[in-house]
């Protein structure tokens, strides 16, 4: 099997050395990093991770900043950030910009091996060879297969995140899911109390596929329980 390529960028040279080890260890190809514009290099030269992990404490570009630049390039990459900040406000925050998981600092490397693993693996079960699967709603088509959305045949980005929640939400059309049930098919992992960044991310899709975010058509509230895809006629 090939090995994954994880781009790693961190400004702080002992956490940069520290998961560099770990992750080489755990079957990883890993591209250190210290810089943005190491990464700006990497990018300008064509190359391209399969998933990016990028601190926040950089000297030369906030992450956040990168992790927004990113998605308005479409790159549509795993991107997992990690943070000195345990305040939930930085967690929804760095998920509103577009990255696919949050994890504070100091780094359980153990707990970012499972969650990088878990969302490999979902990508390859729904990628894994099968009849083309496509559905439509309003004036979007999802191909479940090729992992697009399209509006009016216009390819609409969505990160790996948001496919992940619109492609378990599409599966089960009609059918109200609650908020734990959705996490674990789309995140692969339980919330933990106070945990918005399910909401966080139905928030995102609603900007993306919604007439009117606020009242959505398609992404409803089941109120104090989770969210039901209705893709009406």
């Amino acid at each position: 099997m090939t090995k994954k390529l994880i781009w790693l960028l961190d400004g702080e040279q002992t956490s940069l050395q520290l998961l560099t080890h770990f992750l080489t260890n755990a079957g990883f190809e890993v591209l250190s990093l210290p810089l943005a514009e190491d990464l700006n290099r990497q990018m300008g030269q064509g190359g391209a991770p399969d998933l990016l992990i990028l601190s926040g404490n950089l000297s030369d570009e906030n992450g956040l900043s990168i992790v927004r630049r990113l998605r308005e390039q479409g790159h549509d990459w795993l991107i997992f950030m990690l943070s000195a900040s345990s305040d939930p406000i930085d967690l929804i925050v760095a998920l509103e910009v577009g990255a696919d998981d949050f994890l504070v600092k100091p780094v359980n490397p153990r707990e970012l091996r499972a969650r990088l693993q878990a969302h490999l693996r979902r990508i390859e079960r729904s990628t894994q060879s099968r009849p083309p699967q496509r559905v439509k709603f309003g004036n979007f088509e999802l191909d479940l297969t090729a992992r697009s959305l399209e509006k009016n045949k216009q390819p609409v980005h969505l990160t790996t995140r948001e496919f992940e929640l619109l492609r378990v939400l599409v599966s089960h059309p009609n059918q109200p899911m609650d908020r734990q049930t959705l996490a674990m098919k789309a995140m692969g992992r339980p919330l933990a109390d106070n945990d918005r960044s399910l909401d966080v991310q139905v928030a995102r899709l609603r900007k993306l596929i919604e007439p009117q975010a606020d009242e959505p058509r398609f992404l409803q509230t089941v109120w104090g329980s989770g969210y039901v895809f209705t893709p009406g006629r």
